[in-house]
């Protein structure tokens, strides 16, 4: 079986997680194609996701980038991180919002050992052809949080880590009982990349707005800060320096031993 048989066939196993983003219509799956009640169609690619998305992404991030981010996270760089997050997992339905290259997903889940079925999304085609590329076994999908393609009230644990956040689509998504788990940077988060880059006054990075906007919107936060050096391995120096939009068109200074993540982890419960 094919990655476009294998996406058609998950597809039509969780049919009832999607709907049309057009009409809000429960979807089917026909072949290699989803479709609703009114005939808006929807392909899945050949590389085994599923285009929701009816116009062209953004080009602000390239295939480039999310290789390079694939490369950095499979070295571990953010593996505290995930066990933390695969520690509060519940339920069995996970949605990534803003997924990227997949790469935080496919980590995540490997930490369970209950079934979970992963899903994550991204208006970026060129990040959600990495994820399918790398990460088999979950459903990715090009798709725009405005315009979400996911029915309400279904999933147990969203993820937005280091992602936009559209708060009242995060509350129409969230199941009864539900958990947001979204992720910030603080102050020092890849504090050495951004002296190399930045002016003095932008290199410390202050999340103090968005703690306060997720707090009104889940009264029960509970938060957990984590800060680590991450020694950088010799073959990645490179890679690491690709991987964010930070350095685009910027000079590198010096070649990094190792870097700081600096991360603040909101647990927001549904209400």
């Amino acid at each position: 079986m094919n990655k476009k048989q294998k996406t058609a066939q998950l597809l039509a196993r969780y049919k009832q997680l999607f709907y049309c983003p057009i009409c809000q219509e429960s979807v089917h799956v026909i072949e290699a194609t989803v479709t609703c009640a009114n005939g808006h169609l929807f392909d899945i690619a050949k590389k085994g996701y599923v285009n929701f998305y009816g116009k062209p992404s953004p080009a602000d991030y390239d295939k480039h980038l999310f290789e390079a981010r694939y490369q950095v996270i499979q070295s571990g760089m953010y593996a505290p991180l995930h066990d933390k997050l695969g520690s509060l997992l519940q339920g069995t339905h996970l949605l990534d919002i803003g997924c990227g290259e997949g790469s935080h997903l496919a980590q995540i889940t490997a930490r369970r050992q209950q079934q979970t079925i992963g899903i994550g999304f991204d208006i970026s085609k060129a990040g959600i052809t990495t994820a399918a590329k790398y990460h088999p076994g979950h459903i990715w999908a090009v798709a725009d949080l405005a315009d979400s393609p996911f029915q309400t009230k279904k999933f147990d644990v969203l993820l937005n880590i280091l992602s936009p956040a559209n708060y009242q689509e995060f509350e129409r998504l969230l199941a009864p009982n539900g958990l947001v788990l979204k992720v910030i940077p603080r102050a020092n988060y890849l504090r050495e990349i951004r002296e190399q880059v930045l002016t003095i006054e932008k290199v410390s990075y202050d999340n103090t707005d968005t703690i306060a906007h997720f707090k009104e919107r889940f009264p029960e936060t509970e938060s957990y800060s984590m800060q680590y050096q991450w020694e950088i391995p010799e073959k990645l120096a490179d890679t690491l320096w690709q991987m964010t939009p930070l350095t685009w068109g910027k000079e590198r200074h010096c070649r990094l031993s190792s870097v700081t993540v600096d991360l603040e982890v909101l647990i927001g419960k549904s209400r």
